[in-house]
């Protein structure tokens, strides 16, 4: 089995091949010895050392974002700049535990653009709850995403916005710890929740700082639905929803928030 694993690369310049791979091979007696909670916490080092990011990666993101953006009806496109840590995809499977999301393609971490269209879409929806329909109304809401508000699904529609992953443009990784008070109430039940039992630390991979590119786009076909106070509306409820509410996750414990100005 050695001999088998001397064989296989241990590392790549795609840090989400690395991540999801090729770590558990370059560290495997870290994950033989499962019950040793120090190599776990070793382990977590260790990964940190070797997660640098590739800058020729980041420079051809950039520049095939600029050619879609140049191609594109563009509602928002802007450079936002973290003011705490982010973790996106933490329930992902991964060598620590808590996971990240990785470009499969460029092997950096992005926030998805499933993540971003469910969190603006929440937060329109929020405001809508809270202040009436100062902000947009109900038809608007179901002109952007698709979604009839009024509960009748054979209105949905095909939305007219189209959210692209939010892109690095610098990063700088991190670690962080949770500390788990009851695990043996967690693994097995029969163990009641008490403060007896020792807490046992997770220290796991987060994004430290950095800046990210998010990019929102209008449906060619759809683009003459928005007036320029409408889209100017929008774009700064986007950058209020990164600033207060923050996206990722632990947010209620301060992550994934953004400054709202931009650059």
């Amino acid at each position: 089995m050695k001999g088998f694993l001397k064989n296989i690369p241990k590392k790549s310049n795609n840090l989400g091949l690395f991540w999801e791979k090729y770590s558990y091979i370059k560290y495997h007696e870290n994950f033989l010895k499962s019950n040793d909670e120090k190599k776990k916490g070793d382990l977590a080092y260790k990964l940190l050392a070797d997660m640098k990011i590739d800058e020729n990666v980041l420079k051809l993101l950039k520049k095939r974002r600029e050619q879609v953006v140049k191609n594109s009806n563009v509602l928002f496109d802007d450079v936002v700049e973290l003011k705490s840590r982010l973790l996106v995809g933490s329930g992902n499977p991964a060598p620590t535990e808590v996971g990240m999301t990785f470009s499969r393609n460029y092997g950096v971490p992005v926030i998805p653009a499933s993540a971003i269209k469910g969190c603006f879409s929440h937060y329109l929806k929020e405001i809508l709850e809270e202040d009436g329909e100062k902000l947009i109304d109900k038809e608007t809401f179901r002109y952007l995403f698709g979604e009839d508000l009024n509960k009748n699904s054979e209105e949905n529609i095909r939305g007219s916005l189209i959210f692209l992953d939010a892109i690095p443009i610098t990063l700088e990784f991190g670690l962080d710890i949770v500390n788990n008070h009851f695990q043996p109430y967690y693994m097995q039940k029969e163990h009641p929740p008490n403060d007896w039992y020792n807490p046992v630390p997770v220290t796991f991979l987060v994004v430290e700082k950095g800046k990210f590119r998010f990019t929102i786009l209008i449906d060619e076909e759809r683009n003459e639905g928005l007036n320029n106070e409408t889209k100017e509306k929008l774009r700064n409820a986007f950058r209020d929803m990164l600033e207060t509410y923050g996206i990722g996750a632990k947010t209620n414990y301060g992550y994934g928030r953004f400054k709202k100005n931009s650059q």
